[in-house]
């Protein structure tokens, strides 16, 4: 068995602190880098910066050229990225912009076949009524970050349909339930910061009025708030905020439940969890019934689509699988 290193360059190494030692024997040493002995490829790595991100919305925006100012290149990003994150990981960007962090990561993860994923947070600042971007017809900052993104998956799904097919890999009519398995992974979804759609509770009892007239009260502004509600909510909207206050990933996928006839229900899962959920303002008695034959599946419903009875049936036979918003 020979050594990496004669013993002076050892000696030398050691005294430099360059030598990694592991917890025990098991562990074979290694050797300490550092960043200061790369400089010149660092420095290759963020000379990609500058003008080029600008050449790059260019060409994605075919005839808006300056869309954005000053936008990070994807590029300098795509070499950047692998030296600070893992194939898994999940990249947050506080300050997204053109949406650049977006574009470099569905790129890297189309090179390496890697399943990073990203959060882009951007307010929704007004563009300039004098920019190119606002006659565009992008408003705020944020129509730009979600249109970049849309055009970079679209360009990607074009390459791949524009590539030789590969006659040794299944292709859609082997797979029907997987129609287009090369763009797994790719999209993304929208999601903005807005009042719940559960109605608040303000009501504050009338101090001149007697107990029973408050008790009225109180009535009137429950049905009336209940009433805006079932007028006013929106469906995937209603749908992504109880998900989210029962815990569940933002990678949902919905699917409606044709099997139902006397109640909509839609099948939700993260992968890692599942349930039923029915948005309708009335429950049926058909609906229950299924439930209470079928009590070790999630449910989730509406607080005013039960009566007491429906309710306690549920409850009594579900345990806690059933939820009632």
């Amino acid at each position: 068995m020979g050594y990496r290193f004669p013993e002076s360059t050892m000696t030398e190494l050691l005294s430099r602190g360059k030598i990694l030692f592991g917890d025990d024997e098991s562990k074979i040493i290694e050797l300490k880098v550092y960043a200061s002995e790369y400089k010149s490829k660092l420095a290759s790595v963020i000379n990609l910066d500058g003008r080029l991100g600008s050449y790059e919305l260019k060409e994605l925006f075919t005839g808006s050229p300056r869309i954005f100012t000053n936008p990070k290149s994807y590029r300098f990003l795509n070499a950047f990225l692998p030296f600070v994150v893992k194939d898994e990981d999940l990249i947050l960007d506080f300050y997204a912009g053109s949406g650049s962090t977006g574009h470099a990561i569905t790129n890297l993860n189309r090179d390496d076949l890697s399943n990073r994923k990203f959060i882009l947070v951007q307010l929704p600042e007004a563009t300039d009524p004098k920019s190119e971007a606002y006659k565009a017809g992008y408003k705020k900052i944020s129509d730009i970050t979600i249109e970049r993104n849309k055009r970079v998956i679209e360009k990607i799904i074009e390459e791949k349909k524009a590539k030789q097919p590969d006659l040794f890999k299944s292709n859609a009519s082997d797979n029907p339930k997987n129609p287009n398995p090369d763009n797994d992974g790719l999209g993304f979804k929208v999601f903005k910061l807005q009042k719940s759609n559960f109605p608040r509770t303000e009501f504050a009892p009338d101090i001149n009025k007697t107990e029973k007239e408050n008790v009225e009260l109180l009535k009137k502004y429950i049905s009336i708030k209940e009433a805006q509600m079932v007028t006013a909510f929106n469906k995937d909207e209603l749908i992504t905020e109880i998900l989210i206050k029962k815990g569940y990933e933002l990678n949902y996928t919905v699917t409606k439940k044709e099997e139902f006839k006397k109640n909509e229900l839609f099948h939700v899962t993260d992968a890692i969890k599942e349930t039923l959920i029915c948005l309708d303002g009335s429950l049926d008695k058909e609906t229950v019934e299924y439930f209470k034959q079928n009590p070790k599946e999630n449910l989730i419903v509406l607080e005013r689509a039960l009566d007491t009875t429906k309710k306690w049936n549920l409850k009594h036979y579900m345990g806690d699988n059933f939820v009632a918003f």
